[in-house]
């Protein structure tokens, strides 16, 4: 999305319009092979394959949607095409699931994304696509300014990654914290899961099942409050974005989408 960063080879990017696309490399493995299930019984689950009405699932955010980007149900699957004459910014999707998770319940959200190793791309080695799932601190105007959003990502039918960031201000600053790992070129179908654990409220991104980096606390004890309460409730949905290019072919899909709630 509009920040690139290469840590490591840390590379940041100028302007930032979209959260999803900093690559900070510093995290470089997955920090554990083993699921951390969380220990509860499911009270409350719900899948959705794609394979019903798309606009009775997600709804379109108009505050952070590009005109030219847009994820849409095609042959059983989340599509996404981003196509504009201007890729100088990051074209972006962002759908709001109809349900939301609870602050005081342990609870978790899965989706399979899958990313072709090249699509129709006009921007060269800066280009980079990538789809995924988010979590936000809701609020009367739509989706908020703060938010966990994790994705998978090529860069350029080269580079892949998998990436965690908090942004405490999604309209205006860059993260304020970037978990990630780097992923096998071959690798073009993944399952992202982000956790919440509400014993010490963080929020932990897993890929196939390993976890990436630490986990980051929302309460007074993370870098960033939340300022939620017990009776409160989080946005959860589905995005995706094109950075220097655009995808009118071979699109990155999204399929499988699943909540469970402890």
């Amino acid at each position: 999305m509009s920040n690139n960063s290469v840590a490591a080879l840390l590379l940041v990017s100028g302007l930032f319009t979209f959260a999803s696309c900093t690559r900070d490399t510093s995290e470089v493995t997955a920090a554990s092979s083993e699921y951390d299930l969380l220990k509860e019984t499911v009270s409350t689950t719900g899948t959705y394959a794609f394979d019903s009405d798309f606009g009775d699932v997600f709804t379109q955010s108009t505050r952070w949607e590009s005109s030219d980007a847009d994820i849409t149900l095609s042959n059983g699957q989340g599509q996404l095409t981003a196509n504009s004459d201007d890729t100088s910014q990051a074209l972006e999707a962002w759908k709001l699931f109809n349900v939301q998770m609870p602050y005081n319940r342990s609870w978790e959200i899965s989706v399979d994304v899958t990313l072709p190793r090249y699509w129709d791309s006009h921007g060269g080695q800066d280009a980079q696509v990538g789809a995924g799932i988010f979590v936000g601190r809701p609020v009367d105007s739509g989706q908020s300014a703060k938010v966990y959003e994790c994705n998978f990502a090529v860069v350029s039918g080269a580079e892949r990654f998998v990436q965690a960031q908090l942004v405490a201000n999604r309209l205006g600053d860059d993260p304020i914290d970037v978990q990630q790992a780097t992923i096998s070129n071959s690798t073009q179908t993944a399952r992202l899961s982000i956790q919440f654990s509400s014993s010490d409220k963080t929020l932990t991104l897993f890929f196939n099942n390993e976890k990436v980096g630490t986990g980051t606390r929302i309460d007074n004890k993370g870098i960033d409050n939340w300022k939620l309460s017990d009776a409160d409730v989080m946005d959860v949905g589905i995005m995706g974005f094109a950075e220097n290019t655009t995808i009118t072919t071979n699109p990155p899909t999204l399929d499988n989408f699943e909540y469970r709630i402890y």
